[in-house]
């Protein structure tokens, strides 16, 4: 009886990393620190290789006034290492690319190497909906990573987007 046990839970743990789970989304209000409100949304995706990639999109406020909303890509150290001046690119369907430009502020400018940060407010308010979205992040191989963000990863962006501390 316990072999079958033991069997059992280890055919489990192998079916589960077979079978991974889909990642749930994990939306967060916080505030960093005195006069500083963040509203963050963070999944797990991978990319054509599988690798696995934390997406990061924040909307952060100062003071009532808006700062940015940001995207910040976090590959696995070691694994990838983002080229820091190059443009995310993004794509709908393989018709509509759009190019996010790296947040090149002090923060971002001390992130490591496998992580990345783009400004992707412009993108993000002009998008009417929750469509399926592949980013291409520039590599310093040369080599772009792409990954697809799926309409219900961009319905919570979108969320985050229309959110606002004053209502």
């Amino acid at each position: 009886m316990m072999l079958r046990r033991l069997v059992a839970v280890l055919l489990l743990l192998l079916s589960l990393n077979i079978f991974p789970l889909p990642a749930q989304a994990e939306t967060h209000l916080y505030q960093e620190k005195p006069g500083q409100v963040t509203l963050r949304s963070q999944q797990s995706l991978q990319d054509q290789a599988q690798r696995s990639w934390q997406t990061i999109l924040f909307k952060r406020y100062i003071d009532n006034q808006l700062e940015g909303i940001f995207l910040r890509l976090v590959g696995f150290p070691g694994q990838v290492e983002v080229a820091p001046e190059q443009p995310l690119q993004f794509s709908i369907a393989d018709q509509f690319r759009w190019q996010s430009q790296p947040a090149m502020d002090g923060t971002t400018l001390m992130l490591p190497d496998n992580v990345g940060q783009y400004d992707v407010q412009p993108l993000l308010e002009n998008l009417d909906n929750d469509t399926r979205l592949v980013l291409e992040i520039p590599l310093v191989s040369g080599l772009p990573a792409n990954l697809v963000a799926p309409p219900a990863v961009i319905h919570e962006w979108r969320e985050v987007t229309q959110f606002s501390p004053h209502s």
